[in-house]
């Protein structure tokens, strides 16, 4: 989801360092009740779409339901059992994503819909045992507090045994375009993603700073502006390099056009989901306390050779350490399963 309207940043037009810890709030467990609703003609009668966390996201996931008929129950800090059946959305931050999952029955696994997107990616599910096995979904929409989506660009989609309700759910229930897609088209658009949840709330802060504005740029004035729109592609190739150099986003074997091809519709992309929504500007508050899933993953792959020198530049620009985000993300490698 994207972040709120502008607001005023410090004189100097930028945040005082930051500190950047995990700050995982656990999920206290309390009964909650399910949300009172018609099931769905289409479903079957036992099946109850159940929602972990009731933020803005979860709320519009929730909201959904309610348009459709569909039988739902949100699960707040936690909840004593879980509906026998449906899927489950995961609307939570990343960083509380342990709390959750050390909560959901083994055997409901294929029922997890991970709506944390790009900000998940191999090592880290195959450490939890959730590759190829969770749903995921890459979502480009904006949710409002009271529960209102708005379509980010058509870019949405999902992969995995629950991708076919996902897209149902989003484009009759919340007007979100949404494609059920293979496993190798979802890489792609996730690595979109998280370069786009890694790049703007930087840049909106950086570029502002470099001019002396009190306040952030919203995401529609850095790629409408001539100096913005350079900004992004030059951050966009530097982190897309390291995305190749790790396997995320495999490139295609002597197939240079193909996999330029790749990267520019990734780099597109960016722009067309920021004037989709060109108000907003990401939080400062979740991308730090989500930095181990966002830059940090990055940032934890520099090498000699490729040492995300611009990366490197807007973060203390804005005061913030690339070693601190680099270390947040290694302190998630070291946790193997829920709850270590």
């Amino acid at each position: 989801a994207a972040g709120s309207p502008a607001r005023p940043m410090s004189a100097a037009g930028s945040p005082a360092r930051v500190a950047v810890g995990r700050s995982c709030r656990g999920l206290r467990v309390s009964r909650m009740s399910p949300a009172r609703c018609r099931a769905d003609a289409s479903s079957s009668g036992a099946d109850t779409v159940t929602i972990v966390g009731r933020g803005r996201v979860g709320t519009t996931i929730g909201k959904m339901c309610e348009s459709l008929g569909v039988r739902h129950a949100f699960v707040t800090r936690g909840m004593a059992s879980f509906p026998p059946s449906g899927p489950i959305y995961v609307a939570t931050h990343a960083s509380d994503l342990d709390d959750v999952l050390a909560l959901v029955p083994t055997d409901r696994a294929r029922d997890l819909v991970l709506l944390q997107g790009g900000l998940l990616r191999d090592d880290f599910l195959e450490r939890r045992g959730l590759a190829g096995v969770a749903t995921q979904v890459a979502l480009y929409m904006s949710a409002s507090a009271d529960g209102t989506a708005r379509d980010g660009g058509g870019g949405t989609c999902a992969c995995g045994p629950r991708a076919r309700d996902v897209r149902e759910l989003l484009t009759r229930g919340g007007n979100v375009r949404c494609a059920a897609v293979t496993e190798d088209d979802f890489r792609a658009a996730s690595v979109g993603k998280l370069l786009w949840t890694s790049a703007f709330w930087l840049l909106c802060r950086s570029i502002a700073a470099e001019r002396g504005m009190p306040r952030p740029m919203t995401v529609g004035e850095v790629v409408d502006s001539e100096h913005g729109a350079v900004a992004v592609r030059t951050l966009a190739r530097e982190l897309l390099d390291c995305a190749e150099a790790s396997g995320e986003l495999r490139r295609a074997a002597d197939d240079d056009e193909k996999n330029d091809a790749t990267r520019e519709a990734i780099t597109r992309a960016m722009f067309e989901y920021s004037r989709s929504i060109p108000s907003s500007v990401p939080s400062l508050e979740m991308a730090l306390k989500e930095g181990g899933f966002r830059n940090g993953w990055f940032l934890a792959r520099r090498t000699a050779s490729s040492p995300q020198r611009t990366h490197e530049t807007h973060l203390r620009r804005i005061g913030v350490d690339p070693d601190v985000l680099a270390t947040a993300h290694l302190e998630l490698t070291r946790s193997s399963t829920p709850g270590e």
